[in-house]
């Protein structure tokens, strides 16, 4: 389902093509940051963390030449109707993927910083999360490029799973804090509290990327999350994030 057209200005289309084009390959790099993420989880490898590092400016560069372009095409060419949309959505996503972006960078540097190495299970688990997370985000950039609305109703559905899954993981971890551990695994497993919250919170921002997807192709505002948890983890991983 389309309802693009060509403009009779071709720069007009061209201007408008380039947007899209910036948040696909900022989307694209979000994905690459995910899969260096999960090398860190599992092994640690402190020069991964680097190549993350070294990705987040770049992310940054994105989100302000995507800025840049949609500030210059409403002031210059006052879009209308689906060209509206698709301009001011793109911005939305960008800053959703710049979030993502800081959020695979901040995880990253909580797991080098972990004082002991988790049990096995409980990193298995954080794994099996983290891999929940990079299905939905490869699918929400493929509703993304191909405007596929019921892809992108997918990973608003789905996303119930990562939240049933952090939930199953924060208590295994509360467990464990529960029996009598040292400070350093106290420490250590704080730190992982913090590390799969922020897994969840990204959960929801691709969540909000489906949402705008949705909105681009119908024009028509969709929320199918359930509701907001609280957590007693969310002010201090908002603080921690900013």
């Amino acid at each position: 389902m389309t309802d693009y057209r060509e403009h009779i200005v071709k720069s007009f289309d061209e201007e408008i093509s380039n947007v899209i084009h910036l948040t696909t390959q900022m989307a694209t790099l979000v994905e690459e940051q995910y899969k260096l993420l999960y090398h860190v989880v599992d092994t640690g490898s402190p020069s991964t963390t680097e190549d993350i590092l070294e990705n987040e400016p770049k992310l940054d560069n994105y989100d302000a030449e995507i800025r840049d372009a949609v500030i210059t095409l409403i002031t210059l060419r006052s879009p209308v109707a689906v060209d509206l949309r698709d301009i001011l959505t793109s911005l939305r996503i960008s800053t959703d993927l710049e979030r993502l972006g800081d959020y695979a960078k901040n995880i990253a540097m909580r797991v080098a910083s972990l004082e002991e190495i988790p049990e096995t299970n409980i990193k298995n688990d954080i794994l099996r999360l983290l891999n929940l997370v990079q299905v939905q985000l490869k699918k929400v950039i493929d509703a993304y490029v191909s405007k596929d609305i019921k892809k992108a109703e997918e990973v608003l559905k789905n996303d119930l799973e990562i939240d049933n899954n952090y939930n199953v993981i924060y208590e295994e971890i509360v467990d464990v804090i529960k029996g009598k551990v040292s400070k350093l695994r106290l420490l250590t497993y704080t730190k992982l509290l913090f590390a799969i919250k922020t897994l969840e919170r990204a959960g929801d921002h691709i969540g909000n990327i489906a949402e705008e997807i949705h909105f681009i192709v119908t024009g028509e505002h969709i929320d199918l999350k359930p509701d907001s948890k609280e957590n007693n983890l969310e002010d201090a991983l908002e603080d921690s994030n900013k």
